[in-house]
């Protein structure tokens, strides 16, 4: 039963919302049309009912009246007589007549019923319906006093024809009524579905065309219209969202663009980033694995490239590398990969390479090119490169390596001058492998104190006494002796471990002045060396000032050296963190003059108070033309500015002479003392002090 259910419910539900309508109306009709008949079918029953009750109640009235003297005087057959008069009444099919004592004095039966048995009489005033027959029972009264019984049994048969009838009646009449209602309801229902089909077909079209401009034109009535409104403001709200998500799939394209871009490329040269080159470098190893062929990497540092940045501003530095970038694609094939792997670095990858000669002449090529003054904003700047190269697989077969053994070789072209290149070798990788054991040994001698101080006493040309003295670090290896700085301080450089280690130079240098001073030998400067990387840490000069103030050291008697090369890189932090340092009383001092670029003319834009003329101007005096003009040059220039001169390197009286006919204010070498202990500069002041000649001692 659900199962038929169910599907007669499928069947409707797949019909139109017209058919439903009609078949709904129709149903609803039907219903109401039943009930109705229904209910006067009821009405016409009862009043047929009530109607043969009074009917047959009159018969027996009147029949026990004239049977009230037969029973008196038993006369049977008057009293049959009187009973067959009721066969005038067709609908009477018994009658019975019971005297006083309850017995059966008289009895009636239908002509079409003779020998049935009669019902049973009721007895009393009564009645009672069954389903064929009404029985009606009334007493017998003679004189106020009950003589007998009478009872007439009347057949239903007729009010059931009658019923019948009736319902046929009714059917005939609903069947006509319920046809004119489907075809008055088939004609309304074109009114009612129109609008409805109208938005149908709006959708249908919209579906098939995609065409969200579209509307379901249909007449404004009360309810439908309502519905097609409300159709329309949904399409319009489609077609803005449509418009809308186009847009931003468009947008969405253009910022995945962008970041594919940004993924891939460089934003300020426009080159391949780092990212890129590592996927293009993994499939031109692959590539020249697979094929027996050659893949090479140049590796570039741009060098000097912070003093334009610092100088110049960062703007300038973009549009250096720019030009950098545009050089670099320029001086390479175009299936060559040219990238900017962050800062100043750039490389390059040469595929299908025949041979180490094609990669000599790209990094010559590059060298050249970008060796040509660039000119921005008015400023002529100069840059170059130190190259390192390796190759696949001649060097290494996978790209960390690759990488690193390029880096390698460009670190041995800086060493060697840069503006240069160098192809990776077997023993660059030890000379790695040596820094590294030396980076640990370095930090190992940090944590055990291995590090000691030697002073150079500085002296006064003209009077010979000793002015001052530089400071210079040894580490004191418990194997291997005294090591000087040029072994380990350019590891300390490139590791930065010179941090902490011109940190602790700078704190031992500063308690031995106050040493001396104490002791009484208050003439006496200090000179210490520092390092780029020093002075490019934030915070170098609260931990200067900190240091300073934390030994009691006059700040006065400390003088700061510095190379030509680190005023080069200087930026204006740089400047001000000088400026900072002489502003709490610090000297300043530039070591190895001369041998640097031609930084004279930055000269007045630092607070310098000292220039040390370099070892290799002073070494061949006083022979040397060339040196003598040099040195004069130097010395006049200084003092032109101010500043105080100092010569390193004085071996030969005759030298010390020269200088000091040259108006030279002071000097440090071997003629006066070679590095010695805190001690020994003790002893050597003290000398000078007694009026003994403490240097010649020395």
């Amino acid at each position: 039963m659900k199962l038929r259910a169910r599907l007669r419910f499928r069947w409707l539900n797949r019909q139109a919302v017209g058919t439903k309508l009609k078949l709904a109306n129709l149903f609803t009709s039907g219903v109401v049309i039943l009930l109705g008949g229904g209910l006067l079918l009821v009405l016409q029953t009862w009043f047929s009912g009530a109607a043969l009750l009074e009917q047959t109640r009159n018969e027996a009235a009147v029949a026990g009246e004239n049977l009230s003297a037969a029973i008196i005087f038993n006369d049977q057959a008057s009293a049959r007589d009187i009973l067959a008069s009721l066969k005038a009444d067709a609908d009477v099919s018994h009658a019975t007549v019971l005297d006083a004592g309850q017995a059966v004095f008289a009895t009636y039966a239908r002509a079409d019923l003779a020998g049935s048995t009669a019902p049973a009489v009721l007895g009393g005033d009564d009645y009672r319906f069954s389903l064929r027959r009404l029985s009606v029972s009334r007493p017998i009264v003679y004189q106020g006093k009950q003589v007998g019984t009478i009872q007439v049994d009347a057949d239903l048969a007729s009010t059931y024809r009658r019923t019948g009838w009736y319902v046929l009646a009714i059917a005939l009449v609903m069947l006509p009524c319920l046809l004119i209602a489907h075809a008055v309801l088939t004609r309304l229902q074109r009114f009612v579905t129109a609008p409805l089909h109208a938005l149908a077909r709006t959708s249908e079209a919209i579906s098939a065309q995609g065409d969200f401009s579209l509307r379901a034109n249909v007449d404004p009535s009360a309810d439908l219209g309502l519905l097609a409104r409300a159709f329309n403001a949904m399409l319009d709200r489609i077609e803005k969202r449509e418009l809308a998500l186009e847009c931003e799939i468009e947008e969405r394209k253009r910022v995945e663009a962008k970041l594919d871009r940004l993924a891939h490329f460089d934003s300020v040269t426009g080159l391949h980033n780092r990212h890129f080159f590592h996927d293009r470098l993994a499939a031109a190893v692959a590539h020249a694995q697979g094929f027996e062929q050659r893949a090479v990497v140049l590796f570039l540092d741009l060098d000097n490239f912070k003093a334009v940045n610092d100088t110049l501003g960062h703007d300038t530095g973009d549009e250096l590398l720019r030009v950098v970038a545009r050089r670099l694609t320029e001086s390479v094939r175009s299936s060559d990969t040219v990238a900017r792997l962050g800062g100043d670095e750039f490389a390059i990858i040469l595929e299908n390479v025949a041979d180490g000669a094609v990669a000599d002449r790209v990094a010559r090529t590059c060298i050249d090119a970008l060796a040509q003054v660039v000119r921005i904003d008015g400023n002529d700047i100069y840059v170059s490169a130190s190259v390192g190269i390796s190759s696949c697989p001649t060097d290494a077969v996978d790209v960390p390596t690759l990488l690193k053994f390029a880096d390698t070789a460009m670190y041995e072209a800086k060493g060697a001058g840069k503006n240069t290149y160098r192809v990776f070798h077997s023993g660059m990788q030890g000379e790695a492998r040596k820094r590294f054991a030396m980076n640990g040994k370095l930090r190992r001698a940090l944590e055990q104190e291995q590090f000691v101080l030697e002073y150079q006493p500085q002296v006064d040309l003209a009077s010979g006494r000793i002015i001052g003295v530089e400071a210079l670090v040894r580490w004191a290896h418990p194997e291997l002796g005294m090591i000087g700085p040029q072994e380990f301080i350019p590891v300390a450089e490139e590791t930065g471990l010179i941090i902490p280690i011109g940190h602790w130079v700078l704190e031992t240098a500063c308690r031995q002045l106050k040493a001396w001073h104490d002791e009484g030998r208050t003439g006496l400067r200090m000179a210490v060396n520092l390092s780029a990387r020093q002075l490019t840490e934030e915070g170098f000069v609260d931990t200067v000032l900190e240091i300073v103030r934390g030994s009691g050291a006059d700040p006065r008697m400390l003088e700061l050296e510095l190379t030509e090369s680190m005023l080069m890189d200087a930026g204006e932090a740089f400047i001000a963190r000088l400026e900072a340092l002489r502003g709490a009383g610090i000297m300043l001092a530039i070591d190895d003059f001369g041998t640097g670029y031609s930084s004279m003319s930055y000269l007045k834009r630092f607070p310098i108070n000292t220039i040390k003329i370099d070892r290799s101007f002073v070494h061949d005096l006083p022979a040397n033309e060339q040196d003598k003009a040099i040195t004069r040059a130097i010395i006049s220039m200084a003092h032109s500015l101010r500043m105080q001169v100092v010569a390193e390197g004085i071996e030969t009286s005759g030298q010390a002479s020269l200088l000091a006919a040259h108006d030279c204010d002071s000097g440090q070498g071997y003629l006066y003392s070679r590095p010695v202990d805190a001690d020994r500069i003790g002893m050597l002041v003290d000398a000078e002090k007694s009026g003994a000649s403490g240097l010649a001692a020395a």
